[in-house]
């Protein structure tokens, strides 16, 4: 554990003073590995992609993967980068269009639940969201098995104010008092380890598992609904429109906020189908009979 830890400083060392054209160089060729050398979890990428658009062509589904390897290497590469960069500079790299229309909610004293997806590079906008929102923003994440890198990634986070909170700890955080009006981010997209209340519905043509956490959260306190839609403009350089998915959340229909939100995620998919995260096993699931 302790090697692991000691061998994960060194890299984000050297990532601090690695110029980002030289940075790109090595996701390209950390890009060539995985897609010609060792494969990167192949199968389940074609898999996904195929099953996701059935009517396209196959030289353009082979493109997308090729892409996507891209845009993988440079978010895991940009991820340990930013664990070293400042909120100046990451607040020129990464910007948020509208955030008035998350700041107008802390203006009236309102907390906020926001929702994000696995898609383009979601970690620099958890670190960056304090430097352009007033909300106290609190990120629900898996803690990773290495608990001195854990807590790293934690620190690093918070920095700039972005408070991490483990996924068994979300009642917690809601229920417990706080200095002003905060955010609670969820990342919606995940494939759920539980099936005992998932929403199922047909996402990307695919019958899928999906995670009510922040419906349920966002109906229990009646908050709006924010979704963090993220744009790579180009290498290193994005930005966060934010959407609003729900205002009256204790008056929506049952389901009716999870379905709004893998909506907007899935136009957003299909009109950039390379910057999502194929290689998650979203589907591994099935539906037993029951299930709604």
């Amino acid at each position: 554990m302790r090697l692991t830890y000691y061998l994960f400083r060194i890299f984000t060392k050297l990532f601090a003073i690695m110029p980002f054209w030289f940075l790109y160089l090595f996701s390209d060729f950390v890009c060539f590995l995985l897609i010609y050398i060792i494969p990167y979890r192949k199968k389940v990428i074609k898999t996904n992609i195929s099953n996701s658009f059935p009517n396209m062509s196959e030289s353009r589904k082979k493109d997308i993967r090729k892409k996507f390897y891209k845009n993988l290497c440079d978010i895991l590469l940009e991820g340990i980068k930013g664990v070293s960069m400042g909120g100046e500079e990451l607040a020129k790299r990464y910007k948020f269009l509208n955030p008035e229309v998350m700041n107008a909610y802390f203006d009236k004293g309102q907390d906020v639940v926001s929702v994000g997806s696995h898609y383009a590079n979601w970690e620099w906008g958890i670190v960056a969201a304090p430097c352009f929102l007033k909300h106290e923003v609190y990120a629900f994440y898996t803690p990773l098995t290495n608990k001195l890198i854990d807590e790293n990634m934690r620190e690093s986070r918070k920095k700039l104010g972005t408070v991490l909170i483990p996924t068994k700890d979300v009642r917690k955080a809601f229920s417990a008092p706080k200095d002003r009006p905060a955010t609670y981010f969820f990342a919606a997209d995940q494939s759920p380890s539980n099936l005992k209340g998932v929403h199922w519905m047909t996402f990307l043509n695919q019958d899928t598992p999906c995670m009510k956490g922040h419906e349920f959260f966002a109906k229990h306190y009646n908050l709006p609904v924010v979704y963090f839609d993220i744009n790579r403009l180009k290498r290193g350089y994005y930005t966060v429109n934010l959407i609003l998915i729900e205002e009256q959340s204790e008056a929506s229909a049952p389901n009716a906020i999870t379905e709004k939100y893998n909506r907007t995620l899935e136009e957003i998919i299909i009109k950039k189908p390379e910057d999502f995260l194929w290689s998650h096993r979203r589907w591994k699931h099935k539906r037993t009979s029951g299930g709604n």
